[in-house]
């Protein structure tokens, strides 16, 4: 962040110029309704098993695994039954013609050249959120997709939420008026208990001698070995963007769902690290988006969990609230009894449903990588916003700052 506003600005919009990739375009093999599909993961730390995991249970055969620390590769192989077969390098799964579709769920700084590597070896992707790791390597990723004409599944996977498409369509019907006004919030508490839940799930699942470090950094600068970023690696600018890009892709995700936003006219976002010393991003932060007839505010918080996770909609006729487990509307003028409640189901699960339901019938997914890179890039938006200080003005048409 030594570079200057201007500078910085330039630097960046000219990233957002699109690449032209040679993505071969084979035969896409159509599956027939009752045939098992054949699933390779790239990265296997605990999200990419755990969607593996969920694709496993309905009904798919995993049969690779990749990732560049080898016990986590045991570990994975192990909650999947002990069948996949291991890669280090993710080019020599890629190679594998018996595979219909991927998770790929590393570090999200390796996220587009896995994915452009995936697009040019003819695959169908569940991509992890967030899409990607800056605004411009995500405009590349959406090329790639729409040239190699694959099946792409995003994982945000509020898109596969019922209530949330119970809770649009009565946006849609109007009875809610019109928005003005919607505050959203995760709030955790990591300042207790196993201090390294803060630098990863499994602490055992680290030894350097088993991680090849080179090739985790990838496209990353070059940096000695540290287990904090080995594991912890969401919390530090080279790997990640914090908490605005790692839960902002759902939370952002509904907001700009429920208002049809195509992205926000300016943002400001303020915070700071103020309990978990060893992350470079914040462990609170707060931000607030303009979107011309209505505002967004989105607060994370990993220093307290008492608010939990929700979504508060308001309009000028009543009002939309989740509160973790349930979504409720209410009247204008009545604040104690909702007019309508609906239970939430389980949106994981029903996302990676979609997902293989759409590699059979070829079928658009629920969350299409071009509405994922718009949702991230607010949040991409967000940091900048965080990082320089300032107000960031955006254009939307032109993909570009003002």
């Amino acid at each position: 962040m030594k570079q200057n506003r201007r500078d910085f600005m330039q630097n960046t919009a000219k990233g957002t110029a699109l690449t032209s990739f040679a993505v071969s375009v084979g035969p896409i093999s159509i599956l027939g309704a009752n045939e098992r599909i054949r699933m390779g993961g790239i990265g296997a730390g605990d999200r990419g098993t755990d969607r593996l995991r969920a694709a496993q249970r309905l009904g798919a055969e995993i049969v690779a695994l990749c990732d560049v620390n080898q016990l986590m590769l045991d570990h994975a192989r192990e909650v999947l039954g002990g069948a996949a077969d291991r890669y280090e390098v993710h080019q020599d799964l890629l190679e594998r013609d018996d595979i219909d579709a991927l998770v790929i769920a590393p570090p999200d700084h390796w996220h587009h050249d896995i994915f452009i590597d995936a697009m040019q070896a003819g695959k169908d992707v569940y991509q992890e959120k967030p899409l990607s790791h800056t605004i411009e390597a995500g405009a590349r990723m959406v090329e790639a997709a729409e040239k190699a004409n694959r099946v792409v599944q995003i994982g945000n996977h509020r898109r596969s939420g019922k209530h949330w498409h119970d809770a649009y369509q009565a946006i849609k019907e109007g009875k809610i008026g019109e928005i003005k006004w919607i505050r959203t919030y995760d709030c955790r508490d990591w300042s207790k208990g196993d201090p390294y839940q803060a630098r990863g799930r499994n602490k055992n699942l680290y030894d350097p001698n088993k991680i090849n470090w080179k090739r985790f950094l990838g496209p990353a600068p070059s940096r000695p070995y540290s287990s904090d970023r080995a594991s912890a690696w969401r919390w530090y600018w080279d790997y990640a963007g914090g908490l605005l890009t790692d839960i902002g892709a759902h939370n952002i995700d509904v907001a700009m769902w429920m208002t049809d936003c195509e992205a926000p006219r300016s943002v400001t976002a303020n915070g700071g690290t103020y309990l978990l010393d060893f992350w470079e991003t914040p462990d609170v932060v707060h931000t607030t988006m303009d979107c011309g007839t209505f505002s967004i505010d989105f607060s994370v918080v990993f220093t307290n969990g008492h608010d939990g996770y929700g979504h508060v909609i308001y309009g000028t006729k009543g009002t939309i609230v989740q509160e973790n487990s349930s979504v409720k509307i209410f009247a204008a003028d009545n604040r104690e009894k909702p007019t309508v409640e609906w239970p939430m189901n389980d949106e994981g699960t029903a996302h990676m449903q979609n997902f293989l339901d759409c590699v059979k019938s070829r079928k658009p997914t629920n969350s299409p990588i071009a509405t994922a890179h718009k949702v991230i890039t607010a949040c991409h938006l967000s940091n900048i916003a965080f990082r320089k200080e300032t107000k960031i003005k955006w254009d939307a048409q032109r993909q570009a700052f003002i």
